[in-house]
């Protein structure tokens, strides 16, 4: 499983490549290649560990919450890189915008948080049947 996790980061990369090389003022493909990389880098990490398919409620809620963390500073940092790859006198993304994207780290960790929790309490659901 982990060679499928490290196959979606080389795929996330050659997307930053290919994102980072047109012009573009719109937030919303770091923010998109953000968060598919901090998904992958979070699966990777949890494939990685010792344990990885006991599927419990707080990992679970714990991984989302990474994953929302990392995708506002992958984000940002994606943008920095294509500011800093294009080097124009006006940058693509100005510095309030990066902090834009750092300010959604809270949200995005608590979305994400509740994201795994629910995903996790589905899959018990579903691997307990109907109850009675």
């Amino acid at each position: 499983m982990t060679g499928l996790w490290r196959f979606l980061l080389i795929i996330c990369g050659a997307g930053i490549l290919l994102w980072s090389g047109w012009e573009d003022y719109d937030a919303s493909g770091a923010a998109m290649l953000g968060a598919m990389t901090a998904g992958a880098l979070t699966m990777l990490l949890l494939s990685s560990r010792p344990g990885h398919s006991a599927i419990t409620s707080s990992r679970a809620a714990l991984a989302g919450a990474l994953t929302g963390a990392l995708a506002s500073l992958i984000a940002a940092a994606l943008m920095i890189f294509k500011d800093l790859r294009h080097a124009h006198p006006w940058p693509d993304f100005p510095p309030g915008m990066i902090l834009g994207m750092l300010e959604r780290l809270p949200p995005w960790a608590l979305a994400g948080a509740l994201a795994g929790l629910g995903l996790s309490l589905l899959l018990r659901m579903a691997r307990e049947g109907p109850g009675d």
